[in-house]
């Protein structure tokens, strides 16, 4: 039975869960003997002791933990036939990553996001020239591994399809339609807050509910006329969006760590058959269908028209997120992509098998 050592950020992270915690189980039902190894304590880790010494002091202690439990797992790495890694190890440059490699070579190195971008850099171009294989998130991001290495297969995010509950139908009379935007705690500012004026603006005009799913409740720029509800994320309330939004938003900046997302939230409200509106950035113009799935929306006037159009009319909000399952269980799902990602697994355990099926593991979707 081959084995593979999954070392992920931690053990609750987006893209720990999305990129292999959530195939566990199915490589398990494939004959793999699955170990996964997240930071402990894990790197957003921070002391809850009073007073400002304790808990520097505490903290300090939490990361010299992290990086003893690190360390023990490259120490046990030998007798694996794959380790996937997770964009890194324990965020401290490459002192871990080389002595992992130094002991077994047989690395898959995964990233969803433009991780290089800024002082990472160096380190993220190591792992693409030195790792067995590469496995970035979307083409964004794959072209920059492929200025380092030809051993790189793009992997999109992907949904378990099967565990997401379509949308139930609500009644027309309904008071008022919810537009959802579900993120974490440190994207917030960066991606929905820029275009909350453009919400405000149509909420005047056109009521409706804002639905800010994330980690804590986020202080918005907004007046108190502003209608909005915060719900807390949980991985059990995420295959019930549909119980709690009617559309699904994911607004980007057309700036370079921007385009490298994979449009988690995106392929999630899909799932829920929620109708969408994105922005045409990065990975949102392969995963989104313009008109059928959803719409595309680049400026101020896209925004309004596109919110207008599906907070007015129930039949398309109904018949687009439709059309987005089908195109998520399609191209997107869990079930999908586990033969491609199986298949680079195994050329990695063989090592020999990696020049021979370079053909497959290159194409892109």
């Amino acid at each position: 039975m081959p084995k593979i050592l999954g070392l992920t950020t931690s053990a609750f992270d987006p893209a720990s869960r999305v990129r292999f915690i959530q195939f566990i189980p199915h490589l398990k039902r494939a004959g793999w003997e699955v170990a996964h190894r997240p930071n402990v304590p894990d790197r957003q880790w921070s002391s809850s002791l009073p007073g400002r010494i304790p808990r520097a002091l505490h903290h300090r202690a939490g990361r010299l933990l992290m990086r003893y439990n690190r360390w023990r797992d490259i120490v046990r790495s030998d007798s694996a036939d794959v380790i996937f890694v997770n964009r890194d190890l324990a965020g401290d440059g490459l002192f871990f990553e080389k002595r992992l490699l130094k002991r077994n070579t047989r690395v898959v190195f995964d990233f969803d996001d433009a991780i290089y971008l800024g002082p990472n850099e160096p380190a993220v171009r190591w792992m693409c020239k030195n790792a067995a294989w590469v496995t970035p998130g979307n083409e964004y991001l794959g072209k920059y591994a492929r200025q380092h290495t030809d051993r790189v297969t793009v992997i999109p995010t992907v949904i378990d399809t099967d565990l997401f509950l379509p949308q139930i139908t609500r009644p027309h009379e309904e008071k008022l339609v919810r537009v959802g935007w579900s993120g974490s705690d440190q994207s917030i500012q960066a991606t929905l807050f820029p275009f909350l004026p453009i919400l405000m603006e149509v909420q005047r005009s056109t009521p409706f509910e804002l639905v800010i799913v994330t980690n804590t409740r986020p202080q918005l720029p907004v007046g108190t006329d502003f209608l909005w509800r915060f719900v807390p994320w949980s991985p059990q309330l995420e295959p019930h969006f549909g119980t709690y939004m009617d559309i699904g938003i994911m607004p980007l900046l057309d700036q370079p760590f921007q385009r490298g997302k994979c449009g988690f939230k995106l392929l999630q409200y899909m799932a829920a058959a929620l109708p969408t509106i994105a922005s045409p950035v990065g990975v949102n113009r392969q995963i989104t269908e313009n008109g059928c799935t959803g719409f595309f929306a680049e400026t101020e006037r896209d925004w309004r028209e596109a919110l207008d159009r599906l907070l007015t009319s129930f039949e398309l909000r109904r018949d687009m997120g439709r059309s987005g399952r089908r195109r998520c269980v399609q191209l997107y799902s869990l079930a999908t992509w586990l033969p491609r990602l199986t298949a680079i697994f195994e050329a990695v355990a063989n090592g020999s098998g990696l020049k021979s099926a370079d053909r497959l593991l290159t194409s892109t979707y």
